[in-house]
């Protein structure tokens, strides 16, 4: 089956002691806003896994001191919910526990769909999806999380580029469509055992998705580029440039190579400064790009609340603002590391953006702040 690989953190120098990051962590280092929880806003996961465990859920929002969100179950193809009693369900666990956690105001809808046991039957998985969360008139979510893919060149070209029209009619209807750059830094394929060179992750390279990629956050607030040194490969932060989508307009200045280039923005998704969870009852660390995008899906719910607030509608085309108000924006740049793996060198961190971390995290607070007084937001065309 297709799914993305949760990686274990492990050893003593994982943050609290070993217990990982947990929800006032994340909500401190990256000044997340008070006040806002994501009220009125709906985020939609997308699973292609076999379900979670409610229990799992509530024992982690409750341990964390957070009110447990609305949260539905929502079979796209009649795949059950297996109340998380498979290993793949650590994604679907991870998703729904961390985007709630940030923004517990918000109803979670977990889309799930059977990822099948090709790449193909998986492509099929997630087209499948978005067209029902494009016709979705029930609950209508305004920001989506993928935490799923792999290099572009594992997929039919024509099943990428069906994902990049239906991630461009989402986003122009105000659903932010964020997507995990990847975990196997510029290599980009969970086989490791591909050809040698470099590999962008779809659907993250879909020019209207939102891609998140991953830093390592120390508990000073410090981040640099999420690059695994160790003997067993054990994961970077994805980032390159599309063979299949040429630079958008919105890259253009930036003296990128002729793709477009992912990602967009990164968070933390280092294992050794993971995130913890809880997972068939136990509490795990976990790390990668899947959980640096929900975390982001949460930020943009927040915005989304602030901007109802204030009248205004559902953020669109927020991938074009983040190159074309770049100056305005609080960005952290990352400026440290890189995201070479798998004997294949990468792209390095550094000031502005780059094909490692993107542009860096953002200060939460001052992020939705300005989202929250900015109208006449670029607009959702391709820019192709």
């Amino acid at each position: 089956m297709v799914t993305r690989k949760l990686l274990r953190g492990a050893g003593d120098n994982l943050p609290n002691g070993g217990q990982g990051y947990l929800p006032a962590d994340i909500v401190n280092l990256y000044n997340f806003p008070p006040g806002l929880t994501g009220q009125g806003q709906t985020i939609g996961i997308l699973e292609f896994s076999d379900g979670y465990s409610l229990n799992d859920a509530r024992v982690f929002w409750q341990s964390a001191g957070i009110s447990q969100p609305q949260l539905t179950f929502v079979s796209v193809d009649g795949t059950r919910n297996d109340g998380g009693t498979n290993p793949g369900d650590e994604e679907a666990s991870l998703d729904l526990q961390w985007a709630g956690a940030l923004a517990p105001g918000a109803h979670l809808i977990v889309y799930e769909a059977s990822a099948g046991q090709t790449y193909a039957t998986f492509a099929d998985a997630v087209t499948r999806t978005l067209q029902y969360i494009l016709s979705d008139t029930t609950y209508q979510p305004t920001v989506l999380s993928i935490s799923y893919g792999d290099a572009e060149a594992t997929f039919p070209v024509e099943a990428v580029t069906q994902w990049a029209d239906l991630i461009a009619e989402l986003d122009a209807k105000g659903v932010t469509v964020c997507v995990a750059s990847g975990d196997q830094g510029a290599y980009g394929m969970h086989d490791l055992n591909g050809p040698l060179v470099r590999h962008a992750d779809a659907p993250a390279t879909c020019v209207q998705a939102l891609a998140v990629g991953g830093t390592s956050l120390q508990a000073d607030g410090t981040e640099t580029a999420w690059t695994y040194y160790g003997p067993q490969n054990g994961g970077a932060t994805g980032g390159g440039f599309s063979t299949l989508f040429s630079q958008p307009q919105y890259q253009s200045g930036l003296g990128a190579q002729s793709g477009r280039g992912v990602p967009d923005v990164s968070f933390n998704a280092d294992p050794a400064t993971g995130y913890q969870i809880f997972f068939q009852g136990q509490p795990v660390v976990v790390g990668g790009t899947s959980v640096a995008c929900p975390v982001f899906a949460a930020i943009v719910a927040l915005a989304n609340e602030s901007r109802a607030q204030a009248g205004l509608p559902a953020l669109s085309g927020l991938v074009q603002t983040l190159y074309g108000q770049a100056a305005a924006i609080p960005y952290n740049a990352i400026t440290t590391g890189n995201n070479s793996f798998n004997g294949v060198t990468g792209f390095d961190a550094g000031p502005g953006w780059s094909a490692c971390t993107g542009w860096g995290s953002v200060n939460v607070s001052q992020f939705v702040n300005w989202l929250s007084s900015v109208t006449g937001l670029s607009d959702s065309g391709t820019g192709v």
